[in-house]
């Protein structure tokens, strides 16, 4: 697995970097090679996918020796009428075995569920019928070999909640899976098996789990897991949406891992429909907070603006307005803040106001005040956000009012979680170690370097 995981790493840093090198009036596609010139040519025409490709002496053709019919291929061209002309082709020394995903859930009826897999350079669909209460279902892959699914769509959680004994939060993980879960297995959230154990912990997912990250799926369905495990424990997981928890349900895939085109086009059904309100992971995403309280904590993906808090609405009216407006269509009119919660850069899964390099094209930096505000309508002490990188979970502003713990997880040394333990926050990191806060930021320091 390690060996393949490695390969889609490489293929994804390639093709990324083929992306930023071709302009915009070229396109990408991630292919099977079908066919390719006869007698050993490179020139000519490659077929890939259905589709030929007119390859010239000026096409850019990079392989590990010669190119092989049936493995991938990471095309950039350029439609001239009916004509596909090369710019640049990258031929990978592996087939579509390499890029397993899914399962995906989806309820045809309130008793009969489709599963669905791309593993092992296939595609299958099973149908489960009768299905009357949870049950576990097999998915034919060996990476998520079942999975439990419930054809009673799931209830909305609690906005606000006591302050457990102990919980931690972590943000952004982006489908960075095997990162995150050498986290947990360091600070004791989990055994070596993956399985929960941390008791009545609360374990929070602070948005944009999804997007960029090429163990999206798999992430996904492990945080399913871990809910159901650790509410049997007396413990509870938390997951508030982002933004790009909402972009991909609306169909703005721009983020997606170059994976997920290829497989979504094997599935034969838009990448955004995976997640609809049909299926199991479409259901549970529209039932996710975007607003949640946990003791003296306020959660927000981004930030909650003192826009936001001059509507006066409580979480639970938040929740259920941006639950309203998830799915399709991508970036909707959202020039009134209180029709547009999901979209609006003012509402909780854009606004960038508390951080100073980018707090001006927010509406400046919220005052004390301001903040005040926001805190004693919620009943809170702290707002927590994630949404916009910083170098070590930190505090943002000097009054210690706001937390920052959006790091960089597609970096193996650099993942960190804000631990609340008997009333104390601290930050631990990889190797499970707890350190402290670092010191509040002054009115005169420069802005932290941050990354959007």
């Amino acid at each position: 697995m390690n060996t393949l995981r490695n390969r889609t790493f490489a293929l994804s840093a390639i093709l990324v970097a083929m992306l930023l090198a071709v302009p915009a009036a070229a396109d990408q596609v991630l292919a099977v090679l079908e066919a390719l010139p006869a007698g050993g040519e490179r020139t000519g025409t490659w077929r890939a996918d259905g589709r030929d490709y007119l390859v010239s002496p000026q096409t850019a053709v990079s392989a590990q020796g010669p190119p092989k019919v049936g493995n991938l291929v990471a095309i950039d061209f350029v439609a001239q009428g009916d004509v596909a002309v090369a710019r640049a082709i990258q031929v990978y020394p592996f087939g579509p075995e390499a890029l397993d995903d899914g399962p995906y859930v989806s309820w045809k009826d309130a008793k009969t569920a489709v599963v669905m897999s791309h593993c092992n350079g296939t595609v299958t669909r099973t149908e489960h019928t009768d299905i009357s209460g949870p049950i576990e279902v097999p998915t034919g892959c060996s990476k998520i070999p079942t999975v439990r699914i419930d054809p009673n769509p799931p209830g909305v959680p609690a906005a606000n909640w006591p302050m457990p004994e102990r919980m931690l939060a972590i943000s952004d993980l982006e489908g960075n899976l095997q990162t995150f879960l050498r986290f947990l297995r360091a600070n004791g959230v989990i055994d070596e098996q993956g399985n929960w154990a941390w008791g009545d912990g609360h374990l929070v997912f602070n948005g944009d789990i999804v997007d960029r990250g090429e163990e999206v799926t798999e992430l996904l369905w492990f945080i399913r897991q871990l809910e159901h495990q650790a509410r049997a424990a007396g413990g509870e997981v938390h997951y508030v949406l982002g933004n790009h928890e909402s972009m991909v349900m609306a169909g703005d895939i721009r983020y997606i891992h170059p994976k997920y085109r290829f497989t979504t086009d094997r599935f034969g059904v838009p990448y955004e429909q995976l997640f609809g309100p049909d299926t199991e992971l479409g259901r549970w995403f529209r039932t996710r907070n975007s607003v949640l309280r946990i003791g003296n904590l306020l959660f927000v993906h981004a930030g909650y603006s003192p826009e936001l808090d001059r509507l006066e609405l409580s979480p639970e009216a938040v929740n259920a307005a941006i639950h309203a407006a998830l799915g399709p269509p991508a970036w909707p009119e959202r020039t009134d803040l209180k029709t547009s919660l999901a979209w609006h850069q003012q509402g909780p899964h854009w606004y960038r106001g508390y951080h100073p390099r980018y707090a001006a094209q927010w509406g400046g930096l919220p005052s004390v005040a301001e903040l005040d505000s926001i805190l004693t309508r919620h009943g809170a002490e702290h707002v927590v956000v994630g949404h916009t990188v910083v170098e070590d979970i930190c505090w943002l502003d000097p009054e210690r009012k706001l937390i920052g713990i959006d790091v960089d997880w597609s970096n193996p040394a650099e993942g960190e979680g804000l631990l609340l333990e008997k009333g104390e926050l601290v930050r631990v990191n990889m190797a499970g170690e707890r350190l402290p806060m670092p010191a509040a930021p002054t009115r005169s320091a420069p802005a932290p370097e941050t990354t959007p």
